[in-house]
């Protein structure tokens, strides 16, 4: 998948405003909350097939961790 398409398609799925980035801070968003956590689990499960457990879900602060633990070689740039 190419990275801005899954950007867009985060961005739906939190429904924010705020154009996301890879360097994008989740927590400072505005609609960000432990809900959103887990339309971003059930988000990454359903289009790459990809579990996310419970040590990796602490580690999530920016768009890029996402990315990281999707695996980079997923997307093209």
């Amino acid at each position: 998948m190419k990275t801005s398409i899954f950007l867009e398609k985060l961005q739906e799925e939190l429904e924010e405003n705020q154009v996301l980035t890879l360097d994008t801070r989740l927590k400072d968003l505005e609609n960000y909350d432990s809900i959103s956590l887990l339309s971003v689990i059930a988000f990454v499960d359903e289009n790459f097939d990809k579990k996310i457990d419970s040590d990796q879900f602490k580690d999530i602060e920016k768009v890029s961790d996402i990315v990281e633990i999707i695996g980079k070689e997923n997307f093209e740039d």
